[in-house]
């Protein structure tokens, strides 16, 4: 099963409360009104209605239990949850990425819940303490026009896109995307901070070209051929390929820095969690179970060719046959960078200003 809707990622998660998220919250606050002693599960969500909801349905279908969804950018979402600690409206929280995830972790938000469901994720991506869980992955991968690009020219370290031949030719999301905040926290955590602010600064100066907040317009741009490259989440180039116009589909991948003694991809995730006084507890621990059956792990890896995390699960085929993966899992193909998840949270707002440092806007 395919869409091409595709989550829009909006406004980077960062420590401090802006102005701008209170009128949300309180419209999120109007809507869970009401509801908590009711028979539902209210699910808050910074990921978009199309691939969340189809495995809602699902639960509720399944369960019987009515689910009150409210969609929202993580910013207004994480200050509701904190606000009405300890008595919270909202039972669960999914998230983009991990860091809005560890934020909440951090001001002790977010309820621990262990059950032999959640263990079958494996332990990186996962809270140490079992505050939240991943339930989807995907990686860092450079999309890139073949018509522009020859296969022998393909990048294939992060250090290869500082080659002049590249100037003005690569595409990016700016800093309002929660992914590239993402990684570079990762690169700070793996690298340092002088050689990650060095990379950017070499970006930079090979004028790379800063789009939007959205990896949508990255690809999109890259497969019409205004861009040689894209610096995008992986299932990106799969949703390209799966545009209706053949003009635009002739676009490849790689992944970067794949070699033993390289650095490795960032493989981060989508992730879960119950909040803190969750009114429906119950339901809100058979959702998190739900979300790592297999049928709904097959529906992620379905509807928007991420990485199932459940080891009985395989990755979509396009996305294995993309770098030969012999293996069912493309976890097992992938050379990942080496950091741990649950430290990004904490590194969010040092992220943002070292990209506001280099003006990465």
């Amino acid at each position: 099963m395919f869409t091409h809707a595709l989550i829009r990622i909006r406004k980077v998660f960062i420590v401090l409360i802006f102005t701008t998220a209170m009128s949300t919250i309180g419209g999120i606050s109007q809507v869970c009104a009401g509801v908590k002693d009711e028979a539902v599960l209210v699910i808050l969500s910074a990921r978009k209605e199309p691939l969340v909801q189809p495995v809602i349905d699902l639960f509720q279908e399944q369960t019987g239990i009515k689910v009150v969804l409210k969609s929202g950018q993580s910013p207004a979402l994480s200050q509701q949850i904190l606000q009405e600690l300890p008595h919270s409206s909202a039972d669960i929280f999914l998230a983009k990425e991990v860091g809005a995830l560890e934020y909440l972790r951090l001001k002790d938000a977010l309820e621990v819940y262990q059950s032999e469901a959640t263990k079958q994720i494996p332990p990186q991506f996962t809270a140490s303490d079992g505050t939240w869980i991943g339930v989807s992955g995907r990686a860092r991968a450079i999309i890139y026009n073949k018509d522009l690009v020859k296969e022998a020219d393909v990048p294939r370290k992060l250090a290869d896109l500082f080659d002049p031949k590249w100037k003005g030719k690569i595409a990016a999301t700016n800093a309002g995307n929660e992914s590239i905040v993402a990684w570079v926290s990762a690169l700070r955590l793996k690298l340092g901070e002088e050689k990650t602010k060095d990379i950017l600064l070499q970006l930079k100066a090979n004028d790379i070209r800063l789009l939007s907040d959205s990896h949508t317009d990255v690809r999109k741009a890259v497969g019409r051929g205004e861009y040689s490259l894209g610096l995008i989440n992986h299932y990106y180039y799969h949703l390209q390929k799966h545009e209706t116009d053949p003009a635009i589909t002739n676009v490849g991948i790689v992944y970067l820095d794949q070699g033993p003694d390289e650095q490795g991809e960032l493989v981060n995730v989508a992730g879960a969690a119950i909040v803190k006084g969750a009114p429906h507890l119950s339901h809100a621990q058979k959702f998190m179970d739900f979300l790592v059956s297999t049928q709904v792990q097959k529906l992620f890896a379905e509807v928007n060719f991420e990485y199932p995390l459940v080891a009985a699960v395989e990755t979509h085929p396009e996305v294995l046959e993309s770098v030969s993966c012999r293996s069912a899992s493309m976890l097992d193909c992938l050379h990942k960078m080496d950091v741990d998840l649950d430290k990004l949270g904490s590194m969010v707002e040092e992220t943002t200003r070292l990209l506001d440092e280099v003006q990465w806007n």
